[in-house]
């Protein structure tokens, strides 16, 4: 929808207030800088691109069993949300579950769930459901 010469994005913002609504974070971390999973994320997507992923700088890291979605931010590369799968003995970044740019004119939350969820249908609904893109560049 168009109001004012602005795009809005109504049934994302419906959506968005929705999973709000009737989310269950229990057993969703927010991983912190000093988190060892946190520390294993941004080295993993350091490693991931390089030259340009070597700027990583992470917005939010939200983790939950053995899962972990990251938001990362970059000098030269799009921003990115990242889902990684710490199950097996190495930890490692899900490939198939990247994305990579902006989400306009649709809100971000909801289409990043989304496409998270369809690309890996294993992951954690309530992991999903809580993860609040925090980047400038999703807002």
């Amino acid at each position: 929808m168009v109001l004012d010469g602005r795009e809005i994005d109504l049934a994302g913002i419906a959506s968005d207030q929705w999973t709000q609504m009737t989310r269950n974070c229990h057993g969703v971390v927010r991983l912190q800088p000093v988190d060892e999973n946190y520390q294993i994320t941004a080295k993993l997507i350091r490693n991931y691109s390089p030259p340009h992923s070597g700027s990583v700088r992470l917005t939010s890291v939200w983790g939950m069993n053995k899962w972990v979605v990251a938001e990362a931010e970059f000098v030269d590369l799009l921003p990115a949300v990242v889902l990684l799968d710490f199950s097996g003995v190495e930890p490692k970044i899900v490939s198939n579950a990247v994305w990579s740019g902006y989400t306009k004119p649709w809100k971000a939350a909801p289409f990043i769930r989304d496409y998270l969820v369809r690309q890996v249908p294993d992951l954690p609904q309530s992991l999903a459901a809580c993860f609040d893109p925090k980047s400038h560049s999703f807002m």
